[in-house]
């Protein structure tokens, strides 16, 4: 990242609030930028010019490559990893006669968010759901 051009204090600030506040551009630009007294469309057209700026579109190309390379690296937790952590607990909860409910939840959010485990919901409220629960 240090050969990244500079960028005005605005544009920083543009770009921060870009890459945490899920990509909404017009939040951005009205939260780095006076925009007292402009149009929503005005705000709109602006905070586009300001993504395709070159100094600007690079920052926000690199800063989520390097989030996506973090997202990957977190995302390795596989099966064979939650199913050894899972047993590993297990032996330790019988050896000493306790519950480990919090490490338990632990390993199972890390699952979840590997998409390991699946909630089942079952949808209710009349029409095709109904329909479709009776036909189980």
């Amino acid at each position: 990242m240090n050969n990244l051009p500079k960028l005005t204090a605005k544009q920083q600030k543009f770009v921060l609030r870009y890459l945490t506040n899920g990509n909404n551009a017009t939040k951005a630009y009205r939260f780095a930028y006076d925009c007292q007294g402009s149009s929503n469309a005005t705000v709109s057209v602006e905070a586009n010019k300001l993504l395709k700026n070159p100094n600007v579109a690079l920052w926000i190309k690199q800063a989520q490559e390097n989030i996506q390379e973090v997202f990957k690296d977190e995302l390795k937790y596989s099966a064979l990893d939650c199913f050894n952590e899972l047993a590993d607990l297990q032996e330790r909860c019988s050896k000493s006669n306790k519950t480990y409910n919090v490490e338990k939840g632990c390993i199972e959010l890390k699952g979840k968010l590997a998409g390991l485990f699946v909630d089942k919901l079952k949808v209710t409220g009349g029409g095709l759901a109904d329909v479709l629960d009776k036909l189980k």
